[in-house]
Order: structure tokens, then C-alpha cells, then sequence
């Protein structure tokens, strides 16, 4: 071969037709260092061969998938890919524009961050995420908050300059989701810093003792609920608010003790004056119904004297021998009763003896 052929043998060309194909070079023997291929071949070298472009796609699809799943050369993979993107989108647009909203839940469509409109229970469709966004949340339940959220002590001075702990809970609602998911960011968390402001407030303005027996807690209640009220009104919360329950209102817990025993004599001095006003009670009873037979006896006898008298003595006659008979006399003589108050009356009068030892 010349210096200046070609592989094909040719200078400068193309192989002729009729040449024979040139055979692939053999592998470096051991020892023998690799060929350079930037060098031009020795004149007694074989011919060297470009691989085909054939060969370069058969050799990336050699291995074909890890494990062989799929054999060499096979095309299942090509054929299932635009499947996959297509259930993959699919899946996207059904979960991110068909919306189903129960009863008691409310939904903000907001698009691309600013709000759109509020939906109702029922089914409803938007734009795919991210173009439109929709927040659910139940608006139709009440939502109970208790404070403190654990069983903690809550320590609160009362207006006499005593330590109670208190323990409530709040009931509330969103009424309007727009107002409640923008202008009260932080949601229940805000309801309960508010909450325990307020109730705070209204135990330093009342005693210990009227908040601990429990006399003055549905006033606490009504003061609280009124301003916290107020104050979500005022936010624009979207929030009403139903009603504020005091669970427990006690003593500090390392004076349990001594108010149990305050609070046992508190009720044995309850339980002698409930005792005292029932014997109050019965002792005027009496007197007045004894009065009443006084009063209807005095105008019996106004009206007939005489006869009233003799009922009267009767009458007392009867309840005196009704369980003590007495007889009056010894044998042969027969027995009499007392003379009445007449029978006194109408007897003559012993005369009186004449002075002087008549």
C-alpha cells in the first residue's frame, strides 16, 4: 500500500466495488504496545476500519434493561413511555381540578396567590395546580379549644389578690372563610392567645371565693365571651364565637388540703343553717295556724258567749281525760267532773258572817 492510499486502498476515494472487504484489525498482541490512531500506518500494516453506525446503536442496547426485563434489541419500553406520561398527566389534572366538598366544608380558590371565590358542599372544578389553588375547611362544626391545652395549673390573681386555677374552654366557628383564612393568619392559635388574655382580665376583676364556689363563674363566662367577641370583630376574623365554659376553678395545688378542709366546714355550716331555717319555718307554721284558731274562737264568742265558753271547756275537758280517766268519789258515790265555768258563775254566794261574832 502506498503512503498516501486510503483504508479502502484507495487514494484519496472511495473502495472500489469489486474490492474485497477489509477485515477487522487483530487485537495487540502481549507486550506489543497499542497503535496510535493519529499516526499514519506503517506501509506493511493491515487496514484499519471505522465502526458503522450500526455497530454504535448495538452496542448501547446490548445489556438492554437491568434483571432482562426487556431483551436485547426489543423496543416494549419506547412503546409504553408515552402511556406513562400520559396517565401521569391525567392523574395530575383529575387531582388538582375536580374538587368534592362535603356538607359541612368550605373551600378558597385562590389563583396564582390572590382569591377567586369560595365554593360550596358538592362538586366543583378549577384549574390545575399551581394556576389555581383551592384550602378546604370545615366551617359547618363547632370547634371546641380548651385552655391550658394539657393538664397543666394555670395560675390567674383574682381581684382580692388570691391565686385560683382555672381551666375553660372556648366554643367557636368560622363564619366567613375568606375573612378567617386572611386577615387571622395563625388560625386557633390567635383564638387562644386572645382567650386566655381575656379571661385573665376577667378573673382579676372578681374574688377568689365567688369564683370558687362557683357563684360568680357564669358572670365570668359572659364577660369573657363578650370580649373576645368584640375583639374578633374588630380583626374582621370571620369568627363567632358561641360560648365560653369554665371547666374547673380551684385552689393552688399545694394548698388541696387546707381548702378541703375550709371547703368541709363551709358545708357543715351550711348544712346547721338549712337545719335552723327549717325550724324557723316550722315554729312560725305553728304560730300562725294556732293564731288563726285564736282568731276564729274570739269571734265565736262575740257573737254567742255563753256557748263558746261551754265548747270551750268541753273541748279542753275532752283532751285532758281522753287518756287519763280520773273518778271523782268512792263507792255508792257517782262520779262528777269539775264544774263548768256557768255552773260557777250561776251558784249563789256564801253570805258573808256579820262582823262582830255573828
Amino acid at each position: 500500500m502506498a503512503k498516501n492510499d486510503g483504508p479502502w486502498g484507495a487514494s484519496g476515494g472511495e473502495a472500489p466495488a469489486d474490492a474485497p472487504a477489509a477485515e477487522p484489525a487483530p487485537p495487540p498482541s502481549e507486550g506489543e504496545a497499542p497503535r496510535n490512531p493519529w499516526l499514519t500506518p506503517e506501509p506493511d500494516s493491515p487496514p484499519r476500519r471505522s465502526a458503522s453506525i450500526d455497530d454504535i446503536f448495538r452496542k448501547g442496547r446490548g445489556g438492554g434493561l437491568p434483571g432482562g426485563l426487556i431483551p436485547q434489541g426489543s423496543n416494549v419500553g419506547l412503546r409504553w413511555l408515552p402511556w406513562l406520561v400520559a396517565g401521569t398527566i391525567g392523574a395530575w389534572l383529575l387531582s388538582t381540578s375536580v374538587h368534592v366538598l362535603a356538607q359541612d366544608e368550605r373551600a378558597l380558590v385562590t389563583t396564582m396567590g390572590r382569591y377567586s371565590a369560595t365554593i360550596g358542599p358538592g362538586l366543583h372544578m378549577t384549574s390545575p395546580w399551581p394556576l389555581q389553588t383551592v384550602l378546604r375547611q370545615q366551617t359547618g362544626s363547632e370547634v371546641r379549644t380548651q385552655l391550658p391545652e394539657k393538664e397543666s395549673e394555670t395560675l390567674m390573681p383574682t381581684s382580692d389578690g388570691e391565686l385560683i386555677d382555672v381551666t375553660f374552654q372556648i366554643r367557636w366557628r368560622i363564619s366567613d372563610l375568606k375573612q378567617f383564612t386572611f386577615n387571622l393568619p395563625d388560625g386557633e392559635a390567635a383564638i387562644r392567645r386572645l382567650a386566655d388574655a381575656e379571661m385573665r382580665a376577667g378573673v382579676a376583676e372578681l374574688p377568689f371565693d365567688a369564683l370558687w364556689s362557683g357563684k360568680r363563674q357564669a358572670d365570668l363566662q359572659q364577660r369573657v365571651l363578650g370580649r373576645v367577641q368584640k375583639v374578633l370583630d374588630a380583626w374582621h376574623a370571620g369568627v363567632t364565637v358561641s360560648a365560653v365554659e369554665v371547666l374547673r376553678a380551684g385552689p393552688p395545688a399545694r394548698l388541696n388540703d387546707t381548702f378541703q378542709k375550709i371547703g368541709a366546714a363551709k358545708e357543715g355550716a351550711a348544712k346547721n343553717r338549712e337545719d335552723a331555717d327549717r325550724y324557723q319555718d316550722q315554729i312560725i307554721r305553728d304560730a300562725t295556724l294556732e293564731a288563726q284558731d285564736f282568731d276564729k274562737a274570739y269571734a265565736r264568742y262575740q257573737i254567742a258567749p255563753a256557748v263558746t265558753r261551754r265548747k270551750m271547756y268541753d273541748d279542753m275537758m275532752a283532751r285532758v281525760l281522753r287518756n287519763n280517766p280520773v273518778v271523782i268519789g268512792g263507792t255508792g258515790v257517782p262520779a262528777t267532773a269539775p264544774p263548768s265555768p256557768d255552773a260557777k258563775a250561776a251558784a249563789p254566794q256564801p253570805q258573808a258572817q256579820a262582823q262582830g261574832g255573828q
